[in-house]
């Protein structure tokens, strides 16, 4: 029982990072994540509006990891195992997504034998996002999601 609750903790979150994504960080929060939309633009030769490695957007991650701490806690406190495997799923899908999103698509991390080619999944995950940031139509903006995203972008 504990296993599934760590899988659908895992996987509910890419609920929580697409619905936080959309009307969250490009809705009242945007002062938060919008340099990290200007940042990414450095590869356009345009400046960076962070003069450090650290973004607003970075508060995210601090935010995010606030409800797997306190399950963590309670959980090991209260001997609830429930509580525990829930915080687990919670925090492996932040390592993924800090994994996927800052390592290998946005290289903030350099890890070598991550920046290397990608299977047919990360390819398409690298391109979904990169379409989010560097739109060519309005639906390329409006993808949200990180690990669940249009099919489109599994073509070539």
């Amino acid at each position: 029982m504990n296993i599934i609750l760590l899988i659908t903790a895992y996987f509910f979150m890419e609920f929580v990072a697409w619905f936080s994504h959309k009307y969250v960080m490009h809705g009242f929060l945007w002062s938060w994540h919008k340099d990290h939309h200007i940042n990414d633009h450095r590869n356009r030769n345009e400046e960076p509006v962070a003069k450090s490695r650290f973004e607003k957007n970075d508060l995210f991650f601090l935010i995010y990891a606030l409800p797997a701490i306190a399950l963590l806690i309670a959980g090991f406190v209260l001997k609830a195992s429930e509580m525990v495997y829930l915080g687990i799923g919670i925090t492996l899908y932040g390592f993924t997504y800090f994994s996927i999103h800052d390592v290998i698509i946005h290289q903030r991390l350099k890890i070598p034998f991550l920046q290397k080619k990608h299977g047919f999944y990360l390819k398409a995950v690298v391109k979904a996002h990169r379409a989010h940031h560097h739109p060519n139509t309005a639906k390329d903006f409006k993808n949200y999601g990180l690990l669940v995203f249009p099919l489109r972008f599994f073509q070539n």
